[in-house]
């Protein structure tokens, strides 16, 4: 009973001081906290776990990736030595970098005989801080195993280990490592190795050329992710052998090197952090996954530079500056005009839906009744998903339009609309083929000798292959975050720079004559004198969506009036609503494409300042289409409506003449109930899958019979042909991500799937 009695005395001495040394790694368990809910509960990030492997500059990528991982262990392992009095009060701006942070344990007690409560404090302080590094660590490896275990990639890993069971078992084992008895009797036992010393070099030596080895056998392959997955255990592992052996390691290594080497990493590291805010284009050289470490590190810093100021002061400073922020953020917020939309002057008048449809008909009376059999009138809708989607509607309108010399989008296209990244995909599709109809020509969208990527035979694909996540991950984290706390300075936020990227890629590959960019045109001039006047050919309806963030409501940026229409009753007109204050005026297409695409935090809400009949100011916010609909599937519906109650009105000898079609572009798997959930996670869980679950209820109701199913496809490791005709191939079914993120075997995969399914696209065509 007495020991019973002297271990719980001794847990709640332990625990106390737990707390209390957390206080003193605060920034380093928010640095820990914010990469696992990255790395393990946001989609956008989870997808580049899966890619990373995948990345065309492996060699870099990869080296990287674990480089700022391991910058990052060790200045959460060191920094918080500077926060004790004894080493901070001999700090200056000139001693900084070279400083040698162990003054605290001059004065420390070394009889053994000392209290446990003074025997548990001091051992805390010394390992705690390698603790929440190795935790890091392990983080970053299991959400491999994570990412693999979401997305249902089998693998000898994913059968052995559950990644949140083993997390938990790690913290665990990690906490063990805090209380001074358990770690003596670990550490006595280590000691007992004969050898030690060489055992531990031989051990870090073997660790780093195994992660090298594994790097040299990539092949870009699912089971990669299990190598990559090894690789990261293994960088563990060797942080885990030198920090707890440091004092061997330190007697070797000059400690004032060791510090400023430390120090100086994540200084360099700050500033190229902040570097890049300027020039943000830069940013999508590297890797987003990079991209988000290095920001979450920056910030790390930030606060260390913080904190350690304050100390000086005698001032809390770090929370005083985390405070106003919070309020500040408040406070800016609704005055802001950072992140207001550009309205652009419009001369083109909409018609009304019914109008436009009944013209759309008329120029083309000839064709139908000249045609054999029915005449197929398209209406497309495109689900969301990320550049993976708006590669594949891309892609399947390409082939459509080349399969058919223009007239699938001259003749028998309807309507376009969608989703997110699919309805991204449609825009861009429509601009370069409106462009040449309108010229009377006809469009290119197979790549050329000259366009550099002879891998790739889709320009969709060039476009498609650019990193567009990196610059608003930055953004995000680093300027748009300064703007939102201080209001100062006027620059692009994340959302236009996402336009110009988009604007600029295009034009690389599309548009080329044409002095300005095509999708910065103004969202309506594409309609202004959209009839060709020597063919007389109404365009198709380009119908972009986007979800009202105050009220949920589903709003259409239309170039035709549609709100008196039964058949789209509830569905806003973006257009008319704007117009009320900016009369004369609609938006740039980029624009469109952007608050139809807003990832959540990735991409901005889009805004659009109004006046209330009291006199106060707010702004309308305009968030993805895919909260709602995440395939436009109830647009296509009542277009459907409308279109047929035209034709039965005013063309009923033409009914039987025509025969309409629900072209589906889809990019999401079937997903399986494979466990129950826990009665705390269910809600959540139901929140996530409600969005699936209405897009299949809508795909249900538009009709399976032209559904376009994108699934990963198996393609050669190599494009190019083999020397041997008779050498084996070596065939890899790359993982196919939902951000904004493609790589080249990525994209290569999806143009093979392309490939699969033209037969099913040709029958598209026909006229049964």
């Amino acid at each position: 009973m007495v020991k019973l009695l002297l271990f719980f005395q001794q847990f709640s001495i332990w625990f106390k001081i737990l707390l209390s040394e957390l206080s003193n790694n605060l920034i380093s368990l928010f640095l820990i906290l914010a990469l696992y809910f990255a790395l393990w509960h946001f989609p956008q990030t989870i997808d580049l776990l899966l890619i990373l492997n995948q990345a065309d500059a492996f060699l870099f990528e990869v080296p990287l990736y674990f480089f700022l991982l391991m910058v990052s262990a060790f200045l959460i392992w060191n920094i918080p030595k500077y926060f004790y009095y004894y080493n901070y009060k001999d700090i200056s701006f000139s001693n900084l970098i070279g400083f040698v942070p162990n003054q605290h344990y001059k004065f420390q007690e070394r009889n053994k005989s000392v209290r446990y409560h003074y025997l548990v404090r001091v051992h805390m302080r010394k390992v705690l801080p390698r603790i929440l590094a190795l935790l890091l660590l392990i983080i970053s490896a299991l959400s491999i195993l994570n990412a693999m275990e979401l997305f249902e990639l089998d693998n000898i890993y994913t059968n052995f280990l559950e990644p949140t069971d083993t997390l938990i078992y790690c913290i665990f084992f990690l906490l063990l490592l805090s209380e001074p008895t358990i770690y003596g009797h670990i550490q006595e036992f280590i000691n007992k190795i004969p050898k030690t010393n060489a055992f531990i070099v031989l051990l870090s030596v073997g660790l780093i050329v195994f992660i090298i080895s594994l790097g040299t056998l990539n092949t870009q392959t699912e089971k990669d992710l299990g190598n990559l997955f090894l690789s990261n255990c293994a960088l563990a592992l060797f942080f885990f052998t030198l920090s707890f052996n440091s004092y061997r390691f330190l007697k070797e290594f000059p400690q004032k090197l060791f510090y400023g080497i430390v120090l100086f990493s994540g200084f360099m590291l700050l500033f190229s952090f902040l570097a890049l805010n300027f020039v943000p284009e830069w940013a999508s050289r590297i890797n987003p996954l990079s991209i988000l470490t290095l920001s979450l590190l920056s910030l790390f810093m930030i606060s260390f530079v913080l904190i350690l100021l304050g100390k000086k002061l005698k001032l809390p400073l770090f929370s005083i500056i985390v405070v106003l922020c919070l309020f500040s953020s408040r406070l800016f917020s609704e005055s802001s005009d950072h992140y207001q939309l550009t309205i652009k002057p419009s001369e083109v008048k909409r018609p009304a839906m019914e109008q436009y449809l009944y013209q759309w008909i008329k120029d083309r009376i000839d064709i139908i009744e000249k045609r054999e059999g029915k005449f197929p009138a398209l209406l497309v809708s495109s689900e969301g998903g990320g550049s993976r989607a708006g590669l594949w509607s891309f892609l399947v309108h390409s082939y459509l339009y080349e399969k058919s010399n223009g007239s699938y989008f001259e003749e028998n296209l309807l309507s376009l609309t969608g989703a997110s990244g699919g309805s991204v995909g449609n825009a861009m599709f429509f601009a370069e083929a409106q462009l040449a109809m309108y010229n009377n020509k006809k469009a290119s969208f197979k790549t050329k000798s000259t366009d550099g990527y002879p891998a790739l035979k889709y320009k969709a694909s060039a476009v498609y292959k650019e990193n567009y996540l990196s610059v608003s991950l930055l953004s995000l984290l680093g300027r748009d975050l300064f703007k939102e706390t201080t209001s100062l300075f006027r620059f692009k936020n994340r959302g236009k720079l996402l336009e110009e990227q988009w604007s600029h890629t295009y034009k690389k590959y599309f548009s080329k004559e044409s002095d300005k960019d095509i999708l910065q045109k103004e969202f309506l001039s594409f309609y202004n004198n959209s009839t060709n006047k020597e063919e007389k050919r109404t365009a198709p309806l380009l119908l972009i969506n986007t979800t009202h963030t105050q009220t949920g409501n589903y709003n259409v940026i239309s170039p035709v009036k549609y709100a008196h229409l039964r058949p789209l009753t509830g569905m806003r007109d973006f257009i008319e609503n704007l117009q009320k204050s900016y009369p004369d005026s609609s938006i740039r297409l980029s624009t469109a494409m952007r608050i139809n695409a807003g990832f959540p935090y990735i991409t901005p809400v889009g805004e659009v300042k109004k006046t209330s009949a009291s006199d106060k100011q707010y702004s309308d916010q305009y968030a993805d289409a895919g909260y709602y609909d995440n395939v436009g599937g109830i647009v296509s519906k009542g277009v459907e409506e409308v279109f047929r109650n035209v034709l039965r009105d005013s063309f009923p000898e033409l009914q039987d003449k025509i025969n309409i079609k629900h072209i589906i572009i889809a990019n999401s798997e079937e997903r399986k109930i494979i466990k129950t959930q826990t009665q705390y996670k269910a809600p959540l869980t139901t929140l996530q899958n409600v969005r699936y679950g209405h897009t299949q209820e809508i795909i249900k109701k538009l009709g399976s019979k032209y559904i376009i199913k994108l699934q990963p496809t198996m393609i050669p490791l190599s494009f190019s042909e083999p020397e041997n005709k008779e050498e084996e191939v070596l065939m890899i079914k790359p993982v196919l991500p939902l951000g904004r993120y493609l790589s080249t075997v990525a994209v290569r995969s999806m143009e093979a799937r392309l490939n699969e399914v033209k037969p099913q696209l040709d029958a598209i065509l026909t006229v049964n």
